[in-house]
């Protein structure tokens, strides 16, 4: 788990590899999405978070890929800021989008559609290299094995798994209360701004219908 690859990081985590089934709620999936990548953007210094509301500290494109350089445009075009409620609600599904693109460009998953009953698309995401689909689920589940290992990308990828309810999308070995008490003790160590984030995403999934 790196910065710079969280978002693909926590698509990859919560996607069976073999099958490409998304393991959570689709709207958990977009929420995470959102979580991660703007965590991607505080931690790089490019936004952050003042009364509850994402803003922009250094609107600087430089080295971001397109998810990335979608969501600083997105959160510099609204100067007075938006909650992370609102933005999960607005950048959710684009982000889903680029980010499967992302990770089928990479060649890492494919895409393989399908329509429902209702002739909705359906798409599933298998993997076409499974190592390095599980790359992100397996350094992620050998830091909470081993707390010493946590980096700030890592320890906040915990905390939005236990807060979208999604501690058992890693490895079997992997206890879920361990991960959950994991998830609280690195949400006490959080910079403010990953910390307000987080809790913003708690708010989020607390106010699903």
């Amino acid at each position: 788990m790196e910065r710079g690859r969280m978002a693909p990081g926590f698509f990859l985590i919560v996607h069976d590899t073999a099958s490409g089934k998304v393991r959570v709620a689709p709207e958990l999936l977009r929420l995470g999405l959102v979580g991660t990548q703007v965590a991607d953007l505080v931690i790089g210094g490019r936004l952050t978070l003042a009364d509850d509301r994402i803003v922009v500290t250094r609107n600087d494109a430089v080295g971001l890929d397109e998810p990335a350089r979608y969501v600083l445009d997105c959160v510099a075009h609204e100067p007075e800021g938006y909650t992370v409620r609102a933005w999960a609600g607005v950048l959710g599904e684009i982000l889903h989008d680029m980010v499967a693109r992302r990770l089928t460009t990479d060649g890492i998953l494919r895409r393989d559609s399908a329509r429902g009953r209702l002739g909705r698309r359906r798409d599933r995401h298998p993997a076409v290299d499974p190592e390095r689909a599980r790359q992100p689920g397996t350094e992620l589940a050998a830091m909470v094995l081993d707390p010493h290992t946590f980096t700030l990308p890592g320890a906040f990828t915990a905390a939005v798994l236990d807060t979208l309810g999604a501690d058992d999308v890693l490895e079997p070995d992997v206890d879920r209360a361990r991960l959950a008490s994991i998830a609280t003790q690195a949400t006490g160590y959080l910079p403010g701004s990953l910390a307000s984030l987080r809790s913003g995403l708690g708010e989020t999934v607390a106010a699903a219908p």
